[in-house]
């Protein structure tokens, strides 16, 4: 049991150790640079201990036999320790590094000590002192002291000269004149760093300063900003502290570069005018050599020189009229010292244009300032790159330009007020030309001050679907980063952004018989959100390919209707020809009448009347009566005059209904012709021969 317990309790003491040291190496511990500074003034004595003396009572500490303080020391919390002496001061200055677990609420003091007695504390910092220092660090939040090791000091061989200051300093547009002060002893030499903003010291050579203290710097950059220190050394020692930073601003001279000059000419196609736009980017610093104030635009046709115009302007970008025609521009840019060389194009305004136009803006909030971006269509021009124009519509005469790599499609747009609408335009630049402006307008609450609305569906065929929808200028409830158009079937999805340049779109290569959903989302910094959606089925044939499958067969079916329809009547003709029925005929029928038969008197139907002789061919002239009979009747004339051995006779049909429902002819008379009867043939007896 005592082995058991043994090893338990080496195991927690194990892990409490591991815990302990994990913490510890959790812990982060900084480097913070310390500098303490005293005179006579701020040291006391220890009371009966003769041989120290301390900044404040409670530093008083015994002493041990060799009287040496009885403390223990944290030589690795005190990195790069130095100290200096000011002899015109009387002043004790230490450095060092020293790593802690704080950044502040760290109280230093020094400790120093002889292992003789001092006489007088305030006097012991002068040029032949010498003693002992200890440096004490008390952290304010747990009371933790911690002691530098022992040092050394003999003020003598730490004196540093005075710390220069600099009194004036004059500047022109390439030098600097500097005037300092260092002190009242014989300065022996000195030195000067300077440079501009964002980059690394220059120093000049050691050299040996006149009497005035003065010194020049030349080859600096007109109208640039520098920082310079001084830095000196005398004979009894070290050299100075650097002095503080001085920051000047070299003058103004002409600037020594032309602005890169690019337009873009818009046409009326009812009108010889045309408005000339001229973009211009703004000279480097190292070329303006000072604040530009303005620029000078002058224009004239070429065939007549003489009429130039000339325009001032403090912006980036002028608009002028000119006339179909070749001009020669100039662009020069000037500041208070003058003005720069000019930069001359030559504008074809009766030429067309090269430089497309950006395909589509788009802009949401990014913190205080506005993330811009674009869509370019990549041509056989070389954009180099794009400059961007922005401007409040409260003050439009203020403009904000920005120029980015061809190469870039973002941006981001500073110096943007909550509470203003901004109009955004974009320009595609190549040499000397540029592209038709793309503008937008956006503020810092909603973005894109532009919703998408109408969402609907325009076409659908088998392999492809075409939606359209509208923009409509609104302030949205939040910033949408962008909008994006996505198609999705069972085995495919299709996904583009779209921008407010776009108002419709087309799938293609989609299946027959599928159905899809398209929809429109927007994407926000917290996720996504559905704008609008539809469905739409794909059909198995298009239209045209119906018309295409159609005609065929209804070609096919009237044709094959007069082929038969010709071919029946073709062999109906000459296989079927028609023969003539005696029963249509009225007199055929007459004649074919069972009902009548001779009674045995010789009658001689007298058609004296009814002959029209002519040509050798006789005409029967029958009247009859238009009347409806049933299959089982005849029609019969109403009246048949004839002659009976001279005697007039007529006949009556029996029937006496017959008689009744006759009714008069009422049509035109029927021709019948007859073949030429013999002179021999006198009558014809019904049903007996003659003679």
């Amino acid at each position: 049991m005592t082995s058991r317990r043994v090893l338990c309790m080496l195991i927690c003491v194990f892990s409490i150790s591991c815990c302990v040291s994990s913490l510890n190496r959790g812990v982060k511990h900084v480097f913070s640079i310390q500098e303490l500074t005293v005179t006579g003034e701020n040291l006391m004595h220890c009371g009966n201990q003769k041989n120290m003396c301390v900044m404040d009572g409670i530093d008083c500490i015994s002493t041990v036999s060799d009287r040496t303080l009885n403390v223990s020391r944290s030589l690795e919390n005190f990195v790069n320790t130095s100290c200096h002496y000011l002899l015109h001061e009387m002043s004790f200055t230490c450095r060092w590094i020293q790593l802690n677990k704080y950044k502040t609420g760290i109280i230093n003091t020094f400790i120093i000590s002889r292992a003789k007695n001092i006489i007088d504390c305030p006097s012991i910092l002068n040029f032949y002192s010498s003693f002992n220092l200890t440096i004490k660090s008390k952290n304010v939040f747990n009371q933790n002291e911690i002691f530098s090791a022992v040092y050394t000091v003999k003020l003598r061989e730490i004196i540093q000269a005075p710390r220069p200051v600099v009194t004036s300093v004059n500047t022109t547009d390439t030098s600097l004149t500097i005037t300092w002060t260092s002190g009242k002893r014989t300065i022996e030499k000195c030195l000067i760093r300077y440079k501009r903003f964002n980059e690394s010291w220059t120093e000049t050579e050691v050299f040996t300063p006149s009497v005035e203290f003065l010194f020049v710097i030349n080859g600096l950059q007109p109208f640039t900003e520098y920082s310079l220190s001084v830095s000196c050394v005398h004979e009894l020692g070290r050299w100075s502290d650097w002095s503080a930073e001085t920051r000047v601003k070299t003058s103004e001279s002409r600037p020594t570069a032309p602005p890169a000059v690019s337009y873009y000419v818009s046409s009326d196609k009812n009108s010889r005018t045309r408005q000339l736009w001229l973009l211009w980017k703004a000279l480097d610093i190292t070329d303006a050599r000072g604040l530009i104030r303005g620029y000078e635009v002058s224009y004239a046709p070429i065939r007549q020189p003489s009429i130039r115009r000339v325009v001032n302007t403090s912006d980036l970008k002028t608009v002028v009229l000119i006339m179909a025609e070749v001009y020669d521009v100039t662009v020069a840019a000037y500041n208070s010292a003058g003005q720069s060389p000019y930069r001359q194009i030559r504008v074809h305004a009766d030429l067309p244009q090269d430089v497309l136009a950006m395909k589509g803006l788009w802009v949401y909030s990014e913190g205080p300032s506005l993330r811009l971006y674009w869509e370019h269509e990549l041509t056989t021009i070389n954009v180099s790159e794009f400059a961007i124009e922005w401007c409040s519509t409260e003050n439009n005469n203020t403009s904000h330009w920005k120029r980015v790599s061809g190469s870039t499609f973002t941006t981001i747009l500073t110096g943007i007020r909550p509470d203003e609408i901004y109009n955004i335009s974009v320009y595609a630049v190549s040499d000397t030309l540029c592209g038709r402006p793309t503008s937008i307008s956006a503020n810092l609450q909603h973005g894109t001050l532009l919703d998408l609305v109408r969402f609907r569906l325009v076409n659908v065929t088998k392999s492809s679907v075409s939606v359209q929808w509208v923009w409509q200028e609104t302030k949205l409830s939040i910033n949408v980063l962008q909008y994006r158009l996505v198609l999705k079937g069972k085995h495919e999805t299709h996904s583009l952004q779209i921008f407010p340049n776009t108002q419709q779109h087309s799938f293609y290569n989609l299946q027959a018989n599928t159905r899809y959903s398209v929809f429109i989302h927007g994407e926000t910094t917290t996720g996504n959100f559905s704008k609008a959606s539809l469905d739409v089925n794909t059909p198995l044939l298009d239209y045209d390919e119906i018309i295409k499958l159609a005609v065929p067969v209804v070609f096919l079916v009237l044709s094959s209707g007069i082929f038969l329809i010709l071919t029946r009547t073709v062999c109906k003709e000459y296989f079927f020809p028609n023969i003539a029925n005696p029963s249509y005929s009225l007199i055929g029928r007459w004649l074919l009448n069972p009902h009548y038969e001779g009674n045995g008197n010789i009658c001689v139907l007298q058609l004296d009347t009814f002959f029209v002789v002519d040509q050798q061919m006789e005409k029967i002239h029958v009247e009859h009566h238009m009347s409806v009979a049933s299959d089982d009747e005849d029609l019969i004339p109403s009246k048949i005059f004839s002659t009976c051995k001279g005697t007039t006779q007529t006949l009556w049909k029996s029937n006496s209904d017959y008689l009744e429902s006759t009714q008069r002819p009422s049509s035109v008379p029927e021709y019948i012709d007859l073949p030429i009867i013999p002179a021999n043939l006198d009558y014809v007896q019904n049903g007996q021969n003659p003679g």
